[in-house]
């Protein structure tokens, strides 16, 4: 991931205004987006169709299924994020991946009726996170906006159903004849054709499509802004253009005195709200110093003070009025409210028996998967299939050179110290997938890497990896020069723990 190339300006947004920005993203990827929706939810749709004997399962299945077609749109959204044109062909190349990838179980059983969902799915699709990692994440991340998440979710679905009521109701009056005691709930009725549930099944799919994009693009931006708010996106991107603009020597003095006492400033600012409540109550300010150690019966008197707040435990009397439905007259044609719930209540339980079927299935497929994967653990030999990109960097074998020792050393001789510490970085993660079978995600960071990495390997590999990280990260990102010999000491190290492989199978 290089935010050097990303699509949208990284700035401070409150959650609503990150939210609207999917309504943006979608205009300008409209063209590759529906294109990935119709090559996959359409067709899949259509081949729903076929169940023509049970058109009453359809909607249900497809409402079901939204999870899956929802990875499909955040594949195109972040790859477009980045510069990349996702085409229809690199989509469904990218199906069996996005459809192996964590959460899918989850994401149709459990998690299926979570109303923050669209902040939830980059979390399994982009950064792999799963198990406990991934609910730490989803808690970090829904902090302060899991609402604005919640939201989302209720009015994209309110939309939807109005949409398609809407078109029903539009088909009903256009319908030629009189028929003045034809209502909506005739017409999913056992006594009609099924010609009217295909009817009604494209027009939900039609509501969906209008909706869905709209929907997956509006939570990725949330998520997005989320992110560059806990990882400061903007303030390194800032950073980096600034150190650009120092090496090309574009940049005068009293800018860069601006941006140091900014930096001076910035310092001495309290927590951000993000982080700490920007006004504790009185109860609490005039207890003394909050940060002082205080004795156990000092909290208790701290913790009775805020309690005896008004805000908690009082009794309110409501005078006010308030309106109650008024039952409808008995006999009153129209209002035959017994058979009305004898038919919800048949409709429910066919979708229940429709839902049964489903999660049997799921619990099916869930088996056959872990027998899969248990006989591939069990096998006597297996390949690792090395992922691409881990920690923002370059994995792929094209960008490393086949000896990386030399490569770095010719580096050094240069005076391209990230240049040839980026080489035994990467070289290294790829040594310790390969020989080592340390399992990293996408989204890990150089903490999350050393992290992974200890108790794994022998002690002087650890050392040694723990060695290189710590020189990317001060002359990568902190901008250090590389003191003395220690350019040399780190290619003697790597050399010693990863060999001459470059980081490769052995």
């Amino acid at each position: 991931m290089r935010l050097e190339d990303i699509a949208v300006g990284l700035r401070r947004r409150s959650p609503w205004e990150a939210i609207d920005l999917g309504q943006a993203m979608l205009r300008r990827w409209a063209g590759r987006v529906y294109g990935a929706w119709f090559a996959t939810y359409w067709l899949a749709g259509l081949l729903l169709l076929g169940l023509w004997p049970w058109p009453e399962y359809v909607i249900p299945l497809l409402w079901w299924l939204k999870p899956l077609f929802d990875r499909v749109l955040l594949h195109v959204y972040s790859r477009s994020l980045f510069g990349d044109a996702c085409s229809i062909g690199d989509v469904l190349r990218a199906l069996p991946r996005l459809l192996r990838a964590p959460g899918m179980i989850s994401g149709l059983s459990l998690r299926r009726f979570s109303l923050a969902r669209s902040l939830l799915l980059p979390v399994w699709q982009l950064e792999e996170q799963r198990g406990a990692a991934a609910r730490a994440r989803f808690a970090l991340l829904g902090r302060r906006c899991r609402g604005h998440a919640v939201w989302l979710t209720f009015f994209c679905a309110n939309m939807s159903t109005i949409l398609l009521l809407s078109l029903l109701f539009l088909l009903l009056a256009l319908t030629p004849g009189e028929h003045p005691d034809r209502s909506l709930w005739d017409w999913f009725s056992d006594e009609e054709s099924p010609a009217r549930h295909l009817v009604g099944t494209l027009g939900f799919m039609l509501a969906e499509t209008i909706i869905e994009p709209l929907y997956v693009a509006s939570g990725f931006s949330h998520y997005l802004n989320r992110r560059s708010e806990l990882e400061g996106w903007d303030i390194e991107l800032g950073l980096r253009r600034l150190a650009q603009r120092l090496e090309a020597g574009a940049v005068s003095a009293p800018p860069l005195l601006a941006l140091v006492l900014l930096a001076v400033g910035a310092c001495w600012l309290p927590p951000a709200p993000a982080l700490a409540d920007a006004t504790p109550p009185a109860s609490v300010a005039a207890t003394g110093e909050a940060g002082a150690a205080r004795p156990p019966a000092a909290a208790r008197e701290v913790i009775d003070a805020v309690l005896a707040e008004p805000v908690f435990g009082q009794l309110r009397e409501d005078w006010r009025w308030h309106w109650r439905r008024q039952e409808s007259p008995a006999g009153e044609p129209g209002h035959n409210w017994v058979a009305m719930l004898a038919m919800l209540a048949e409709s429910l339980a066919e979708f229940l028996r429709g839902v049964l079927w489903l999660f049997t299935g799921l619990a099916l497929a869930a088996l056959v998967l872990l027998l899969v994967r248990q006989r591939q653990r069990s096998a006597p030999t297996r390949t690792q299939r090395l992922p691409e990109f881990v920690a923002g960097v370059d994995l792929r074998p094209e960008s490393l050179p086949a000896e990386v020792v030399p490569a770095a050393a010719a580096a050094l001789a240069r005076g391209a110290a990230v240049e040839a510490l980026s080489l035994l970085y990467r070289g290294a993660l790829r040594n310790l997938i390969a020989q080592w079978q340390i399992e990293f995600a996408a989204g890990d960071t150089e903490e999350d890497c050393l992290r992974r990495v200890a108790g794994q390997v022998p002690a002087a590999v650890e050392r040694c990896f723990a060695e290189v990280v710590e020189a990317w990260c001060l002359v990568a990102y902190a901008g250090w020069p590389l003191p003395g010999r220690r350019g040399e000491e780190l290619l003697a190290a790597w050399q010693r723990s990863f060999g001459s492989s470059g980081g490769g199978e052995r």
